[in-house]
C-alpha cells in the first residue's frame, strides 16, 4: 500500500466514523436493556476500583445493596479503561458513549486490516469499511440497541477469522493472533464467543486434509488452544465455579416457558425458506452485493470448485450460519439434537459470524473488479463509497433514529439486563415479596440491625438471637463469602451457606447476642485462575521476545516462541 493509498483509506475511514457516530449526539443511544446493563456494568467497576476493593467481580450497588455477581459472567478486562474514565470526571452516559465511539473505530480498522492481509488488494480494503457498517443489523447494534456486547464482538471477530485461514494456508506464525482474539471474545460477549466456536468447528472440519499433511498446523493450533485456556483460567475458572453454585434465571425461555429462539423464527411465513428475515437484517444492498459476488466468482472459475479458498469456505459458513435467518424447520432440527442453542435466545445473533464474512466475500470480489477498471477506478470507487452512504442514512440510521424517538430516554443504570445469571431462587423470593427485598427489610425480618454495608463487608448486630437459626445476610450468594461470629469475647468463622438466593449463615448453639460480618473473598479455585493466567502471560511474554533456551539442533539454534 502506497502513501498514497493509506491517506486516502484513513480519509474515507475517518468520513465512515463520523458518518455512522453523528446520529448518536441527536439523541440516538436510549433506554433499553443493554445500555442500562452495561453502564452498570461501567459503574459498579469503577466504585469497586475506587473503593479499594479489587479484584471484586461483584457489584456492590446492585439490587439494593445486595451485590450482584455481573463480572464473574461477563469479563471486566475491556470495561477497566472506561471505569477510570469514569472515575476522572466523565459522566457515565458520556463515558458509554466514548466505549460506543471508540470501538465503531475499531470495527473499521479491524475489517480493513483483514480485508487486506487476505487479499491484498487496496481496492477491496476500501470499501470494506463502509460495506461492514452499513449493514442495518450493525446499525441496530449501535443505536436501537446500543449493545457494545456485540459491537466489540464484530471488532474480534475478523481477527478469529483472519487467523484461521492464515493458520490454514500455512502460515502458522498466526496461532498467536487466534488465542489473543478468542481470549479477548471470550471475555467480552460470551455468546458471541460459542458462535464462533461453531464457526472454527465447521472451518476445521473443512480443513481437515491440510491440517493432516502439514502438522505444523495441527501444532499451532494446540498451542493457541493452551495458550488459550492459560489466559483465560483467570476469568474461566471462576466462571465455572459459580455457574455450578446454584441455578440462575433462564433468558432462553419466554415468561410461557417457550424457547424464544423457536418463537423467533416461528414467525417466518414460509416454516422451510423464508429470505425476508435474512435480507432485512443485513440489508437489500448488501443482500445484492453478496449474489452479485458469487456469480463473479461462479463465472471467473468457469462454474467449477472456487480455487480460493477463502471465499468457498466463507460461502459454506454463510449459508449454513444465514439459514438459521431464513427456516423455521432448520432452527427447530437444530435445537432437538443440540438443546444449548437455546441460549443464542435470537437468531439474528449469528451475524455476528455471517456479517463478517459476507463483507469478505463481497469486498474481495468488489476489489478485484475496481482493480481492472483502468482509469475508471476512482470515479466507480466514488460513486459505490457514495451510493453506501446515502443509503446508510436514508435507511438504516434513518429508521433508527425514528424508533428511537419513540422510546423512554431515561436510562436505568443499574439493570441486570434481562435477568442473565440472576439466582433463580432470589428471583422467586423477590417475587413473593413484591420486588422489596432490601438490606433494611430484611434486618427487620431477620430480627438484627446494620452497623455497616459497603464494598467491603456488612456487618450486623444481633440484641437478642435464637441459637441455630438460620438468618439471611443482606448479600446475594456466590461462591467466595465468609461468614464471621463475633460475641462473647471470641471470633468464629464459618462457610457461607444460602438459603432464598442470598448468604445465610446458621447461628452457633451458644449465639445470643453479637455481631455477625459478611465478606467476599477470592475462592480458591480464582486463586488458582489468577496463578495460572499469570503464569501463562509471563511464558507467553518470554516467548513473544524469543529468549534462546540454548537448544542445539544441528546448525539452528531454536528459540522459545519460534
Amino acid at each position: 500500500m502506497t502513501k498514497k493509498q493509506k491517506y486516502i483509506l484513513w480519509a474515507v475511514d475517518a468520513l465512515l466514523l463520523i458518518l455512522i457516530i453523528y446520529p448518536i449526539f441527536l439523541g440516538g443511544l436510549v433506554g433499553g436493556y443493554d445500555p442500562g446493563f452495561h453502564m452498570a456494568r461501567i459503574r459498579t467497576l469503577a466504585s469497586n476500583i475506587a473503593s479499594g476493593h479489587f479484584p471484586n467481580p461483584i457489584g456492590f450497588e446492585y439490587l439494593h445493596h445486595l451485590g450482584y455477581g455481573v463480572g464473574f459472567f461477563y469479563g471486566n478486562f475491556l470495561l477497566y479503561p472506561f471505569a477510570l474514565i469514569r472515575l476522572m470526571g466523565l459522566s457515565l452516559y458520556h463515558t458509554y458513549i466514548l466505549y460506543i465511539v471508540i470501538f465503531v473505530g475499531l470495527n473499521i480498522f479491524s475489517i480493513n486490516f483483514v480485508t487486506d492481509r487476505l487479499f491484498h488488494n487496496w481496492w477491496a480494503t476500501l470499501v470494506s469499511g463502509p460495506l461492514y457498517l452499513s449493514s442495518y443489523y450493525f446499525i441496530t447494534v449501535i443505536y436501537t440497541r446500543a449493545a457494545i456486547g456485540e459491537l466489540t464482538a464484530f471488532a474480534i471477530i475478523p481477527l478469529v477469522i483472519l487467523s484461521l485461514f492464515k493458520m490454514f494456508d500455512g502460515e502458522v506464525k498466526y496461532w498467536w493472533l487466534l488465542f489473543i482474539s478468542l481470549a479477548l471474545l471470550l471475555v467480552s460477549h460470551i455468546l458471541s464467543f460459542l458462535i464462533i466456536l461453531g464457526a472454527i468447528i465447521l472451518i476445521v472440519l473443512m480443513n481437515i486434509k491440510a491440517m493432516t499433511k502439514n502438522h505444523q498446523i495441527f501444532w499451532a493450533f494446540c498451542k493457541s488452544a493452551i495458550s488459550f485456556l492459560g489466559i483465560t483460567a483467570v476469568f474461566l475458572l471462576p466462571f465455572l465455579q459459580q455457574y455450578a453454585t446454584q441455578k440462575y434465571l433462564s433468558t432462553a425461555t419466554d415468561r410461557f416457558g417457550n424457547y424464544l429462539v423457536l418463537v423467533y423464527a416461528s414467525g417466518m411465513d414460509n416454516k422451510y425458506f423464508d429470505p425476508e428475515q435474512f435480507i432485512s437484517m443485513n440489508g437489500s444492498l448488501i443482500v445484492a452485493l453478496l449474489i452479485f459476488a458469487v456469480g463473479y466468482y461462479i463465472f471467473k472459475e468457469k462454474c467449477r470448485i472456487f480455487h480460493n479458498k477463502i471465499i468457498a469456505q466463507s460461502l459454506v459458513v454463510i449459508i449454513l450460519f444465514g439459514s438459521f435467518l431464513v427456516s423455521y424447520s432448520w432452527v427447530k432440527f437444530a435445537v432437538s439434537i443440540f438443546k444449548p442453542f437455546v441460549l443464542l435466545q435470537v437468531m439474528s445473533r449469528v451475524d455476528v459470524v455471517v456479517l463478517p464474512l459476507i463483507t469478505l466475500v463481497v469486498a474481495s470480489a468488489l476489489g478485484e473488479l475496481l482493480s481492472k477498471a483502468g482509469n475508471f477506478k476512482l470515479p466507480l470507487t466514488t460513486v459505490f463509497l457514495a451510493v453506501v452512504a446515502m443509503i446508510t442514512v436514508a435507511f438504516p440510521i434513518k429508521e433508527n433514529l425514528q424508533n428511537v424517538s419513540t422510546r423512554a430516554q431515561d436510562i436505568y443504570t443499574l439493570s441486570v439486563s434481562m435477568g442473565e445469571y440472576e439466582p433463580r431462587d432470589f428471583e422467586r423470593y423477590n417475587a413473593s415479596q413484591d420486588y422489596q427485598v432490601t438490606p433494611k427489610k430484611l434486618a427487620k425480618s431477620q430480627g438484627y440491625s446494620i452497623i455497616s454495608d459497603n464494598h467491603h463487608e456488612a456487618e450486623v448486630a444481633f440484641e437478642k438471637a435464637r441459637p441455630g437459626q438460620v438468618v439471611m445476610l443482606p448479600r446475594l450468594n456466590y461462591r467466595g463469602y465468609q461468614v464471621e461470629f463475633s460475641y462473647n469475647g471470641k471470633i468464629v468463622k464459618q462457610a457461607a451457606i444460602s438459603k432464598n438466593g442470598l448468604v445465610a449463615a446458621k447461628l452457633p448453639g451458644d449465639f445470643h447476642r453479637g455481631v455477625i460480618r459478611v465478606s467476599y473473598h477470592l475462592t480458591s479455585l480464582a486463586i488458582v485462575g489468577w496463578v495460572v493466567s499469570l503464569i501463562s502471560l509471563v511464558v507467553l511474554v518470554l516467548a513473544r521476545i524469543r529468549i534462546p533456551v540454548y537448544k542445539h539442533s544441528g546448525h539452528r539454534w531454536w528459540m522459545i516462541g519460534r
